[in-house]
């Protein structure tokens, strides 16, 4: 007893960086096998109080390498860490490029690194994302090379906004606006999808990209940070010997991946007979209503005899194989003073719709310097250039190249019709319906090209005033011109005379932004402040010229057409900010941040247009603060509020614009009058909306950090939102624009990652993200409990917002039923009673999920990435026309012997009714007015993505100096492992805008594969 205090052991010392010998804070220190222990302060210094002189002290810190030391009797125990390369990248980009600690977050933020998208590439570098990060909704648009793309993060947060994210580059952002609107337009611009901003980014060029999801993450933007921030950090040069050299080389080819399930027991023509003339081939080319198919001879479109046999390949046949090579050659270099990296790129696509090309020219120029111990600059400068040409058409079937090969008479080989044109280049016909047109002349005589130019430059300036205080001014500036041309050729059916459109659009955003930096410690505590001023200003010229008639045929000039209008149209805006964060952290376990800012809207009325947002986010590692089990390695807790804003008005909806036109119709002269341009009523007092988000989560690793757990809840709720209702149009105007829509999002988000082997030689890392977002509207206007956001082609399904439900809910009409479930028929007619307009499913998937297997053997590796996405509904106007067609399966009923149909009349009565096979037709075409029958379950798993990587041992090559070589077979969107959409894939979408859930006759969509390589000198 008298000699126990002598076994007790005081030791101390400091614990560092091993790789640079900074302090590290926070480190956790406990005496193995019992409870005592410690954390390191600001310093890094600490000291415990053992049991014994020759206990053993564990000292662990998040991304560093355990390390376990016996005391030996010694007071004294510096320690140095290694870092963990298992756990790198703990440091992420946030917003306004600011690096932080992750653990220091206090809302959820993914970042993925820029490897991941240079290998099996997207066209759009956003369309990689699908699958690979938690609550973020990624699709591309089923509309080829240089189509757009679309974005959702935790659902769609605004009625009338586009509910896309903002896309910022190193910090500042960039405009991703498509040209003359959403995809795919109405009018004469041909339903042609022209790009979105993100599209000209070279993946080459990317370090990594931030997925702010949350409002603390994006807070600092303000007023367009509601629905996320894609923060992209570009790669920079480096301080080395000579100048490093890296190519990358990648070449793919595609098909279309998904065919159409057809019926082929009855062939083309109409009453259950098949065409013997020309005439009759013509007039029944798009219906398959015919004779049953027995090789017999018949007469199709082009007037010639060909057996009577089902055409299973048309979609082959039409559609080629689509080839794109990618090129980048980089160089960096540089010194500990300045260093730089220049590269130049090449994008060069032909997409499986003949005569379809698009190319993506790229220069990108990074400089970084230090002038001394106290001045340092930031140089951006990106040059795009973009060509396409013959992009495909949508929607509905004039113009739309899609069509033919889908509608053709399913014995017909739709090569027959080629070229599409006769001797004096008019269009041959096809069908009875000269809307739907024939494939090969829109291939070969629509003409529609775009140019888009585009500069990206960014300058940056920083200055040390002191040791801990820096000032930095940064200028940027996203411009870019862009120019569309769109020609409905001479000798086009349905419009013989012709149509001209052509669009000239320049963009320019400009932010010009001060900032100081103050960082400091004082005991246990750091902290960190921010204080900055923004000011953003967006202009938006766009000039829309359409004219009809070519005076002179077959000359397509804006000079040649026998009436033309123009639309210029001219938006200027303006938003001034003022900001400031302050980040604090106790002992490197406990960290709060709090920001806000204030935005001035040059759009709104001077006695509305400012808004305050403010946030306030802490995180809290337990791990590092009490002892916890030995089976968990690491857990942090995390929890935030924030307010922001976005669908900020457009100029000239605050108040009434006026134009001159003449008196009573006559030419204007002296006397002129003013008359209301916009059939909507303004409203002076509109402000953005505003989202106000909380989220809580949880971070945790066990079994020597094998196992991973990122869980989160979140709450988002829109109030304020932009409504435009209907006004009584004895007012004189059409609608007024409110600020009381409101919106709720909520949701989990998991993210599980196991490394369940790591030797090495060998490797497995696994990673399964899974989300579902509720998505609720929960008020519209007073007065109004629905909102149309849109209708298909014919009216047959409608997207709308409704009071209760969820955002897009998909609207229609179904067969109505008696309360056995029997259809009640109209006995008048002998069709099926049509119910009122109902609610039939979500446009938009609730549910997505991405499941990543990456396996490393020595010198190979493997990485498989799954996605799927699940409880939505797809409405698909092509198979309203298959129906009518008779190409769908479900039209076989009655083709034998006719179709009795038997029901219930609205008296309950027994109802039977015969359809002759020779009146099947008529019958089906009815069908097209009950939606339901269209309407399918959008749930899909697909194989998206397969690398498969050599590594080459450059060491064993003699005759040339590498740093390193790969050569990798490449794939996406190989495989479709389960959907319920027979006839068309799920993800069919042909717009950009958020009105999400129609098929309506977009390009196939396709899988493709290839090689690539990656050579560094």
């Amino acid at each position: 007893m008298l000699s126990a205090p002598t076994l007790a052991q005081t030791i101390s010392g400091k614990v560092t960086n091993a790789g640079d010998g900074a302090s590290l804070p926070g480190v956790t220190i406990v005496e193995k096998g019992s409870t005592k222990g410690t954390v390191t302060d600001s310093d890094g210094n600490y000291s415990i109080n053992l049991s014994s002189p020759q206990a053993t002290v564990i000292f662990s810190y998040i991304g560093f390498v355990a390390q376990e030391v016996s005391a030996a009797g010694r007071s004294t125990i510096n320690v140095s860490l290694k870092e963990d390369a298992t756990q790198l990248g703990e440091v992420v980009v946030t917003a306004l490029g600011i690096a932080k600690d992750k653990k220091a977050l206090g809302y959820s933020v993914t970042e993925v690194k820029g490897a991941e998208f240079t290998q099996a590439r997207e066209n759009n570098v956003a369309n990689a994302l699908s699958g690979k990060i938690a609550g973020v909704n990624a699709t591309g648009l089923s509309t080829g090379p240089g189509g757009s793309s679309r974005i959702i993060i935790r659902g769609n947060g605004s009625l009338t906004g586009d509910n896309q994210p903002l896309y910022v580059i190193n910090g500042m952002p960039i405009d991703n606006t498509v040209p003359g609107g959403s995809a795919t337009p109405n009018g004469g611009q041909g339903n042609v999808d022209r790009g979105d901003g993100i599209a000209g980014i070279n993946p080459d060029d990317i370090e990594s990209i931030s997925v702010l999801k949350g409002g603390t993450a994006a807070a600092l933007y303000g007023s367009r940070a509601a629905n996320g921030v894609i923060l992209i950090t570009t790669k920079k040069g480096k301080a080395q010997r000579g100048i490093g050299v890296e190519y990358n080389s990648t070449f793919t080819m595609e098909n279309a991946a998904v065919f159409p399930d057809w019926q082929y027991e009855y062939g083309q023509g109409d009453g259950a007979a098949k065409p013997t003339t020309q005439a009759q081939g013509i007039a029944w080319g798009r219906r398959s209503w015919g004779a049953k198919i027995d090789g017999s001879d018949f007469v199709a479109a082009d007037g010639l005899t060909h057996p009577y046999s089902a055409q299973k390949n048309n979609i082959k046949n039409f559609y080629q194989t689509g080839k794109t090579f990618t090129n980048t050659l980089a160089f960096t270099g540089g010194n500990e003073k300045v260093n730089y990296r220049f590269s130049v790129a090449d994008l060069d696509a032909k997409g499986i719709l003949p005569t379809n090309t698009y190319n993506r020219k790229t220069g990108n120029l990074n400089i970084n310097g230090a002038f001394g111990e106290k001045i340092a600059l930031e140089a951006l400068a990106q040059y795009t250039l973009e060509t396409g040409h013959n992009k495909t058409g949508a929607g509905d079937a004039l113009g739309n190249p899609n069509w033919t090969p889908y509608m053709i008479g399913n014995t017909s080989d739709i090569r027959w019709l080629s070229p599409g044109y006769d001797a004096s280049g008019n269009e041959i016909a096809w069908n009875d319906a000269d809307i739907a047109s024939n494939s090969y002349f829109v291939v070969n005589k629509y003409k529609q090209d775009d140019t888009k130019n585009r500069f990206i430059g960014q300058l940056g300036l920083t200055y040390k005033i002191l040791k801990n205080l820096s000032v930095k001014g940064t200028v940027s500036r996203d411009f870019y011109n862009y120019n569309y041309t769109y020609v409905l050729p001479t000798g086009t059916r349905y419009i013989p005379n012709g149509q001209y459109n052509q669009l000239k659009t320049d963009v320019s955003e400009t932010n010009t932004m001060l900032t100081a930096n103050y960082n400091t410690t004082f005991g246990h505590f750091g902290l960190s402040a921010l204080a900055g001023m923004n000011q953003r200003s967006f202009n938006y010229n766009q000039l829309n010229l359409f004219g009809s008639t070519f005076t002179i045929p077959y000359f397509y000039s804006s000079t040649n057409l026998a009436t033309t209008s123009t639309v210029p149209l001219n938006q200027h805006t303006r938003t001034n900010s003022v900001f400031g964060s302050v980040d604090l952290d106790y002992k490197g376990v406990a960290f709060l941040t709090m920001t806000g800012r204030q935005d001035w809207f040059s759009t709104l009325s001077p006695k509305n247009n400012t808004i305050f947002y403010p946030s306030v986010g802490g995180s809290f590692v337990l791990s590092q603060a009490i002892q916890l089990p030995r089976l968990i390695d690491y857990a942090k807790v995390r929890a935030s509020w924030a307010q922001v804003g976005g669908a900020t008005p457009d100029p000239y909806v605050v108040n009434l614009t006026y134009s001159m036109v003449p008196s009573s119709g006559q030419p204007l002269q002296n006397v002129t009058t003013n008359t209301v341009v916009n059939g909507g009523l303004t409203n002076s007092d509109l402000k953005p909306l505003t989202s106000t988000t909380f989220e809580v989560g949880v971070d945790l690793q066990f079994l020597n950090k094998r196992l991973g757990l990122d869980l989160t809840y979140y709450n988002r709720a829109t109030t304020n939102d932009i409504v435009q209702t209907s006004t009584s149009p004895t007012s004189g105007y059409n609608s007024v624009y409110l600020n009381v829509g409101k919106l709720n999002n909520r949701g989990i988000e998991a993210l599980v990652t196991v490394n369940p082997i790591r030797t090495s030689n060998f490797g497995w890392n696994l990673s399964y993200n899974v989300a579902y977002n509720d998505s609720k509207v929960i008020k519209l206007a007073d007065g109004i409990s629905s909102m149309q956001m849109a209708t298909s082609v014919g009216n047959w399904a409608y997207i709308n917002s409704i009071e209760g439900r969820s955002y897009g809910t998909i609207v229609g009409t179904t067969r109505v039923r008696d309360a056995n479930g029997n259809i009640v028929y109209d006995p008048t007619t002998g069709f099926a009673q049509k119910s009122a307009l109902q609610e039939l499913g979500k446009g938009v998937p609730p549910l997505t999920m991405g499941l990543t297997n990456e396996f490393r053997y020595k010198n190979f590796s493997l990485n498989i990435l799954l996605d799927g996405k699940f409880g939505n509904k797809v409405f698909s106007v092509m198979e309203v026309y298959a129906n009518r067609m008779g190409k769908l399966k479900r039209t076989l009923d009655g083709r034998e012997n006719g179709l009795t149909v038997t029901g219930v009349t609205a008296k309950g009565d027994v109802y039977t009714n015969k359809v002759a096979k020779e009146n099947l037709r008529t019958y089906y075409d009815n069908d097209k007015n009950y939606t339901d029958l269209f309407l399918h379950d959008g749930s899909f798993v697909k194989l998206r993505q397969v690398i498969f990587s050599y590594n080459i041992p450059v060491s064993t090559l003699k005759f040339v100096r590498l740093q390193s070589a790969s050569v990798s077979f490449v794939a996406r969107n190989l495989l479709t492992l389960y959907k319920q959409t027979d006839n068309f894939d799920p993800e069919q979408s042909f717009t950009n805008s958020s009105n999400q859930g129609f098929e309506s006759l977009g390009l196939p969509r396709t899988r493709s594969y290839g090689v690539n390589l990656i050579v560094k000198f």
